[in-house]
């Protein structure tokens, strides 16, 4: 009885390792975005951790006194990724700031917020 018992004890440590070691939820917006017609692409880094599961990523971006926002649904593979949000508005090339919230599954994961970015063409 006691070896199962131990035996039960060692299979429920490695398990709990094995969630402690997984990545956790990433999200950061990348310094650049790219200007379009009618508006700006702005690229974040992604993890939704383990798992596969349906994401998707807001994003707001300040120019001047012109704000906006956009999103973007994907299929989150588990792994890192890069991601566009197309956010629509009269934006120009040159500095702005933006702001972005990761949600993986059912569970807000992740926000940036207030991140200095440069749009070019």
């Amino acid at each position: 009885m006691l070896l199962k018992k131990s035996f039960a004890v060692a299979i429920l440590a490695v398990a709990l390792q094995t969630v402690a070691l997984a990545d956790p939820p990433t999200l950061s917006i990348e310094q650049q975005a790219i200007l379009i017609p009618g508006g700006v692409v702005v690229l974040v880094d992604v993890n939704c951790g383990t798992g596969e599961s349906i994401a998707s990523v807001v994003a707001g971006v300040r120019q001047g006194d012109f704000a906006s926002e956009g999103s973007a649904t994907f299929n989150a593979t588990g792994s890192r990724q890069r991601v566009g949000v197309p956010v629509p508005g009269a934006f120009t090339a040159g500095d702005a700031v933006a702001s972005a919230v990761l949600q993986c599954a059912t569970l807000l994961e992740g926000t940036d917020l207030g991140e200095t970015i440069k749009i070019i063409e």
